[in-house]
């Protein structure tokens, strides 16, 4: 049998493979931009003014197209407020000195170049932009050695008054720093229930301050070993005596807080959630107290809330890393711990089986398996769950 091929509809065919062509390698030249950094926290000494810098890399991935140029944007005014110590705002490598205190946003483009070929053949280069864009990326903080020194004297009412001094000075408008001391010397005041007759409720007053600080942490302020200790008792201390101590226990197991007495029942269940609530405000992992509100609320007849935590937070405990998990204060830890235990013995009462209770336990065995309140529950439990 023979086939004519039209040579219109030949032509149209050949067109329509070189078109396809063309567009698979459009789509096939994505490249990419990462922006590296040696840190991304500084600390200039409060005493002499000294400065300090940071190393940043434009890593581009050409992906068989060819790089143009590089160019970086820094926030604040160059010289005044940093300057290159290597590099310039065209190199792919560079390092800045940054002498005043803030948060300073870094945006990172490259120009990159695509071939084209043009309907008549020829070949031209078309260029396109790829940026990387980061806010408040990198943080600039003082010592404040005043304040470092009041603390490590105890002498809380004056660290208060002079962190407070510290708070209002537009120098400082966006440094976590002056509020971390300001939440210490709250928290000592507490401590050693001293008086002062602006400070009405230093607890409650040290949580806000807390607060305020870790929402402008933007790189990990509170990630210094002096702060992060001093983080993990203030946490330690409202989830003892907000949760923890209130809990009953069954086997050698926290168990949910029970009462005869529902109005009391109530009331100290109440209390609880408003420690969980205070507790999320003071911390950058809310997992673990966020499994404790679950079962709070779920045993306070508030299903709906709990379901809608549990959705959330056994999806985030899934993707919990080892590593990001080992960075967590133990207070963190070890709400995540309580958290699980009583969310699983929740999770049990409302499905009638162990089909979400056994998985959030698995994932979390190796972080827990020397714990004696989870070898407690887990190892007593673990024969009843049943592969589902």
């Amino acid at each position: 049998m023979n086939i004519t091929r039209n040579p219109i509809h030949m032509k149209i065919l050949l067109f329509f493979c070189f078109s396809l062509v063309l567009l698979a390698n459009s789509y096939a030249q994505k490249p990419t931009l990462q922006l590296k950094e040696s840190k991304r926290v500084i600390t200039l000494d409060d005493e002499k003014g000294g400065n300090s810098s940071v190393e940043m890399r434009s890593v581009f991935t050409p992906a068989g197209t060819k790089k143009v140029s590089t160019e970086w944007v820094i926030s604040g005014t160059k010289d005044k407020d940093w300057n290159f110590v290597k590099g310039d705002e065209k190199s792919d490598i560079i390092e800045v000195n940054f002498k005043r205190v803030g948060n300073y946003s870094v945006s990172l483009n490259v120009t990159y170049a695509v071939k084209k070929t043009l309907k008549n053949g020829e070949i031209e280069e078309e260029e396109f932009d790829i940026s990387v864009d980061n806010d408040n990326f990198i943080t600039v903080t003082n010592n404040l050695d005043e304040l470092t020194q009041l603390h490590a004297d105890s002498n809380f009412i004056k660290l208060v008054k002079r962190s407070g001094d510290y708070t209002v000075k537009e120098k400082y408008a966006n440094d976590p720093t002056p509020y971390i001391f300001l939440a210490k010397g709250l928290f000592g005041v507490y401590r050693k229930d001293l008086k002062d007759p602006m400070i009405q409720d230093p607890f409650e007053e040290a949580i806000t301050a807390c607060a305020t600080a870790i929402e402008r942490d933007e790189n990990g302020v509170f990630k210094m070993p002096i702060h992060k200790m001093w983080l993990n008792s203030f946490q330690l201390e409202l989830l003892n005596n907000g949760v923890r101590y209130i809990l009953d226990e069954a086997d050698g197991y926290p168990t949910m807080y029970s009462n005869d007495n529902k109005e009391k029942a109530a009331e100290t269940l109440s209390g609880m959630l408003d420690a969980c609530e205070s507790y999320s405000s003071i911390t950058r992992n809310p997992m673990g107290i966020k499994f404790i509100e679950a079962a709070i609320r779920y045993n306070n007849r508030d299903a709906k809330t709990a379901n809608l935590i549990w959705k959330t937070e056994i999806a985030n405990l899934m993707a919990l890393t080892d590593k990001d998990f080992e960075n967590w204060t133990q207070a963190d830890k070890d709400a995540l711990r309580i958290g699980l235990i009583l969310s699983s013995q929740a999770l049990m009462k409302r499905d009638a089986s162990t089909v979400n209770a056994r998985p959030i336990c698995k994932k979390a065995e190796k972080w827990f398996e020397y714990d004696k309140d989870w070898i407690a529950f887990y190892e007593k439990k673990n024969n009843s769950f049943s592969e589902q």
